[in-house]
């Protein structure tokens, strides 16, 4: 069988605890051919290649060069270089995947995917949470209707981090991990958003730096459907709080009430494993409804935690959309949760106004972002 050949650039925090050992793992069952990496940085590149065994670069275009039969490049650089990157790729025939957010803004994001249409090649967006089992779990048992017709989902999400970038971005906690939770308060929702209030704040000020550290946000689904997001690196840690309520029944973090019978009850969720090469690994989710709903693991034969299935999933969706030319799974859903956090950020600075989508012109929010990055470099980032 034919396996993807992946390079990966940017060997930094987020490749190194997840995305390169999820890749070692693939690679070392037949999964995939890791074939080179890259980073400006050459001590981290060059020990990251020596860790494994694939040749290291400080220069994109020289690896690319170099590896001309190479099928997808795993981006996982600052959010301000994804569309860069992408667009050199997909020059180079080559399927580009990048961390989330998929951009900086919508129009960077439109470099991205003009890029591959042009070029003829696919893109991925990293986005690992709705593919973990427990997200998978959760969209299926609403698909399912297990609890009826979604009314609300709320999301309110405490990080440890606050994103310090080396431009001076207006994006902070809200774009970092919102494009995560909006991605899921709109799989839950199983809708598109047609409005959005916003409002976020800094409450501790850096110097030099304006991006927020809290937001809020209420989304109105076309479904009716209603979303609550709240995200906050501030003050004494919250607690993450997951709760989708239906008409028929309520799904709060991993826990499931519905109605059975004619009762709401508590219905049991089961998890299965077993060990692969001494670690613990899973098998499959149980729903104890009637009839039963399961979830299989895709990834059981490999030595990877749930975490890290998220991570193989988003990875072997563009490596399988490169070898078998097909859409990967969320592609140009990366545009939406984008779309989403710029509708949040642009009705803060509107005085909390509605903000109706899709949105159809350049935004305040992105004008001035736009600004930062050519103080920055010089030059406005569609300008590539």
């Amino acid at each position: 069988m034919k396996r993807a050949k992946l390079g990966l650039i940017g060997c930094g925090g987020i490749a190194r605890h997840s995305h390169l050992p999820t890749i070692g793992e693939l690679t070392r069952k037949g999964a995939l051919d890791f074939v080179a990496v890259c980073d400006i940085d050459e001590n981290r590149a060059k020990e990251v290649a020596s860790q494994y065994d694939v040749p290291y670069y400080t220069d994109v275009e020289e690896m690319m060069e170099r590896h001309k039969n190479m099928d997808v490049v795993d981006i996982c650089t600052g959010d301000y270089t994804h569309h860069l990157l992408a667009k050199m790729a997909a020059e180079h025939k080559i399927h580009p995947i990048v961390e989330k957010p998929m951009s900086i803004t919508l129009p960077c994001c439109d470099v991205m995917i003009e890029a591959c249409k042009r070029n003829g090649v696919y893109f991925e967006v990293a986005e690992n949470y709705f593919r973990m089992p427990a997200d998978r779990v959760i969209v299926k048992l609403i698909k399912e209707g297990v609890i009826g017709e979604v009314m609300r989902v709320y999301y309110v999400d405490p990080i440890d981090r606050r994103p310090l970038w080396k431009m001076g971005s207006h994006s902070g906690v809200c774009l970092d991990m919102g494009v995560h939770r909006m991605s899921q308060i709109r799989l839950y929702a199983g809708s598109n958003p047609k409005r959005i209030v916003g409002v976020t704040k800094q409450f501790m000020p850096v110097e030099g730096k304006v991006f927020e550290d809290w937001g809020h946000a209420i989304i109105d689904f076309e479904s009716g459907a209603v979303g609550i997001f709240e995200c906050s690196a501030v003050g004494e840690k919250m607690v993450s709080y997951r709760q989708i309520i239906g008409t028929r029944g309520t799904i709060r973090d991993f826990s499931l009430r519905a109605v059975v019978k004619g009762k709401m009850q508590d219905i049991p969720i089961e998890r299965k494993t077993h060990k692969v090469d001494g670690k613990e690994v899973l098998t499959k989710i149980i729903v104890h409804t009637e009839p039963q709903i399961t979830y299989e693991n895709p990834f059981k034969e490999f030595a990877l935690d749930d975490w890290q299935i998220g991570i193989a999933e988003e990875i072997m969706s563009i490596a399988d959309a490169a070898l078998q030319d097909r859409e990967p799974e969320y592609g140009m859903e990366g545009r939406k949760d984008v779309e989403m956090c710029i509708a949040l950020y642009e009705s803060s600075l509107k005085g909390m106004k509605p903000i109706d989508l899709p949105i159809t012109e350049m935004t305040t929010y992105e004008k001035m972002v736009h600004e930062d990055f050519k103080e920055v470099f010089g030059y406005y980032p569609t300008e590539v």
